[in-house]
């Protein structure tokens, strides 16, 4: 357990002023409440508690078991209000700035969550699950090397900590994956852009595809000497293109963008590694091979090490949500759904598991569920991007379109490169009468059409 609980004793001297229990009365609800969690039982847990922080309403400590027994049963909000009254009695005091964290992290605000892990860092320096959630919540804020230096104190806290090292591996490939969304970007068609989709296509073991890829990036960039490398390693020719000169002075954009993304991804794949060499049976191991497998496009696989996963760790977080998008992908949509609903089980305020069931449900022809799943997501203090996309295409749907208009012109204003959004725009105007939007809806449709074609990895 996460906890680390400060336990009443029974000689404790305990203030009279308004007192309604006696020393042992109170040490007894103590005492329970330390046995409920041992069974974790922290419904049980939280009554005790709550008998003693009513005759101790001004000890901190016991506030703060009280507000750890709530968030345990899931009682989040109820628990951030338990842990504040505590900070305020003893803002030195680590388990309370630690267990908030944790609280608003699991409601999906890290906005919240950040600045009462980061107390707790300082407070305690080598708590190693104080680093490890701070950098998770730097990871929804999308500041990977902030996410990246927390993971590493973690590990270099505790080097068999599998958590920790999964952790950095994640950080490392979004690290990879803003790298090589810049590259796309400014250099779609680049020696660079074809040279990391082969490496992709290896990494599918779709060796054909890899080998026209490094030729098509040594037609566009000769100079760069790995590429002949990689061609005979697949067993290619190398076509009579002249070598150029080394490129003078500071390496180009486009090459230092390369380098970010290919570096992330062996520093990714190194922390992987080392999940595995300290338990290869573990489920973390597990997830890494799903996780490969499932990058690779070897779904079946993918499914099989995910469904490990879940017999190792029941709770862990993610994987439901992971393996009903694979479902999905299969077409096994009830299967799919049950996945999701399962992690929402896990996850009350995971928006994202909301939305994958919206989806399915819209699929399936259960609009009213739909609706509920993505108004829930809807509802909640970061709702993804596709929460309004989909609500907005279920509205469309239901010829409701000023609502329609309202769901997508959100979406794209947080995701302005989809061209399926501005042609549903189009069609809701079209309906409302409004040509002129609709025109307009229908150019940024063809625009995004044709920078989405050109800003993705090469796929032949």
């Amino acid at each position: 357990m996460l906890a680390a609980r400060l336990v009443l004793v029974a000689g404790m001297a305990v203030p009279l002023l308004g007192q309604t229990l006696s020393q042992e009365q109170i040490a007894a609800h103590a005492q329970a409440a330390q046995d409920a969690e041992r069974q974790n039982d922290f419904a049980t847990a939280v009554r005790e508690y709550q008998q003693v922080v009513k005759a101790l309403p001004g000890n901190a400590e016991m506030l703060s078991n009280l507000g750890v027994a709530l968030y345990f049963d899931h009682q989040l909000p109820q628990a951030i209000a338990v842990f504040r009254k505590a900070m305020t009695l003893h803002p030195a005091l680590l388990a309370p700035h630690l267990f908030s964290g944790l609280a608003w992290q699991r409601l999906s605000n890290p906005d919240a969550a950040i600045p009462q892990l980061e107390k707790a860092v300082q407070l305690s320096p080598s708590d190693v699950i104080a680093h490890t959630w701070l950098g998770y919540a730097y990871l929804d804020q999308s500041r990977y090397q902030d996410a990246v230096k927390q993971f590493q104190d973690a590990c270099n806290l505790d080097p068999k900590n599998i958590d920790a090292w999964y952790a950095l591996g994640e950080a490392y490939l979004q690290i990879g994956k803003s790298a090589t969304s810049k590259l796309l970007a400014i250099a779609p068609d680049s020696g660079r852009v074809w040279q990391l989709a082969g490496e992709q296509f290896e990494l599918q073991e779709n060796k054909p595809r890899a080998l026209n890829a490094y030729q098509e990036a040594l037609k566009r960039r000769p100079d760069i000497a790995e590429l002949r490398t990689q061609i005979t390693e697949l067993g290619g020719t190398v076509t009579d293109v002249p070598a150029a000169a080394p490129i003078a002075g500071a390496a180009t954009s486009k090459d230092e963008l390369y380098q970010q993304a290919h570096d992330a991804e062996e520093q990714s794949r190194t922390a992987f590694e080392r999940v595995v060499a300290i338990d290869p049976d573990s489920y973390r191991a597990h997830q890494v091979m799903a996780d490969s497998f499932a990058a690779a496009q070897k779904r079946e696989d993918a499914i099989k090490e995910y469904k490990t996963v879940l017999q190792l760790k029941p709770d862990l977080p993610g994987i439901h949500l992971d393996l009903g998008r694979l479902l999905a992908e299969n077409g096994k949509l009830p299967e799919a759904l049950q996945e999701f609903e399962q992690e929402i089980q896990l996850q009350p305020r995971s928006a994202a598991a909301h939305v994958e069931a919206g989806k399915i449900l819209m699929v399936m022809g259960k609009d009213p569920e739909a609706e509920k799943m993505l108004a829930a997501a809807l509802a909640m203090d970061r709702p993804p991007a596709d929460a309004y996309l989909q609500m907005g295409k279920l509205d469309l749907g239901h010829n409701n379109y000023s609502a329609t208009i309202a769901m997508l012109t959100r979406y794209v204003s947080m995701a302005k490169d989809n061209p399926d959004a501005y042609y549903l725009l189009s069609r809701a105007y079209r309906a409302t009468g409004d040509k002129e939007r609709m025109n307009e809806a229908l150019e940024l449709f063809k625009k995004t059409s044709k920078e989405a074609r050109a800003h993705s990895l090469p796929t032949e």
